[in-house]
């Protein structure tokens, strides 16, 4: 058996998906980078490319813009996510929990800025 890339975040997220003209809703079950296993009444095929927004809190959703069906089984489907934004692939990796929150940059200055010239 193959390892996996990464450890399975469980969670219960709405996501919307589209695949061609057909749009539908489900539910992403677990989370890792980088896919997910999803529940939808949407017939999937493997090989199919699709199109998510994934709900995982009160902010934009994140942005699937090609993920891939990799396996499908009573209505459950292994989606490996192939091209999406570099912040929306922080978010993920932050969200599964395999890099911690940036710290925010500090300004702590110690005397008066100077202007230079211009």
């Amino acid at each position: 058996m193959t390892p996996r890339y990464s450890d399975r975040k469980k969670t219960t997220c709405k996501v919307t998906l589209s695949c061609g003209a057909r749009v539908g809703e489900g539910q992403v079950l677990d989370l890792t980078v980088p896919g997910c296993l999803l529940e939808t009444a949407v017939v999937l095929e493997r090989g199919q490319a699709v199109q998510l927004r994934i709900y995982m809190d009160k902010h934009r959703p994140m942005r699937i813009d090609l993920g891939i069906v990799r396996w499908t089984q009573d209505g459950k489907a292994g989606i490996e996510f192939i091209r999406m934004a570099g912040d929306d692939q922080l978010r993920l990796r932050f969200y599964v929990g395999h890099i911690e929150r940036r710290p925010r940059a500090s300004t702590s200055w110690t005397e008066a800025p100077l202007c230079v010239g211009y």
